[in-house]
């Protein structure tokens, strides 16, 4: 039986797509322009990953974006931060969980992207 990681290794282009999707998602829904940064750069490593994964771009270009999309999920989560004990303390809590989950999910991307046994495939 194949481990997580080597499931999550090997659809990592599939899981930069679903990403750069989510975060056009949340610049469409919310009207932030700044998340359009980090949507832009999923989609195009999942595609360089997909397509051209062999490459001398595509692995700092996906890790390059993971490391993007977990600054500004981190900024994101401080920006809300001030807003948890206040009169907006169920939006603040809520954004601030989010954002922070989405950091975490930055993270094992830039951790799968970076490991040095992920070779993606065709």
């Amino acid at each position: 039986m194949p481990k997580v990681s080597d499931i999550l290794e090997s659809n990592l282009a599939y899981e930069f797509v679903a990403v750069g999707i989510t975060w056009t998602v949340i610049a469409a829904v919310l009207g932030l322009v700044l998340v359009l940064w980090p949507a832009i750069t999923c989609l195009v490593a999942g595609l360089l990953l997909k397509f051209l994964p062999s490459t001398r771009i595509t692995l700092p270009w996906a890790t390059s974006s993971a490391v993007l999309g977990l600054l500004v999920s981190a900024y994101q989560a401080f920006v809300a931060a001030p807003f948890v004990g206040g009169t907006f303390s169920s939006v603040g809590v809520e954004t601030l969980a989010g954002f922070a989950l989405f950091a975490f999910v930055h993270l094992v991307l830039l951790y799968l992207a970076h490991s040095p046994k992920s070779e993606p495939t065709r």
